[in-house]
């Protein structure tokens, strides 16, 4: 998906998705608990899915924390952007 088509699409989304997409957009990988701090949304995991059916790139990894507890983070490829 070129950056015009990234942003035709983007534009047509609704706004917590659009929100999610151009937070992740960013660059860096954002756990849920990071997303929902800085958009005020209580879960986005519903949103990514949805922007992954609409075709957009989200990709996640599972991260460890030092008490053993596992947790997503979510991101887009750099060369996405």
């Amino acid at each position: 998906m070129n950056k015009k088509e990234l942003q035709r699409k983007a534009d047509a989304l609704p706004r917590n998705q659009r929100r999610v997409l151009e937070l992740l957009l960013l660059g860096g990988k954002h756990s849920v608990a990071d997303i929902c701090c800085k958009l005020f949304l209580s879960d986005p995991r519903e949103y990514i899915r949805v922007l992954r059916g609409k075709g957009f790139e989200i990709l996640d990894e599972w991260r460890v924390t030092d008490f053993g507890n596992r947790y997503k983070v979510y991101y887009i490829k750099s060369e996405i952007l």
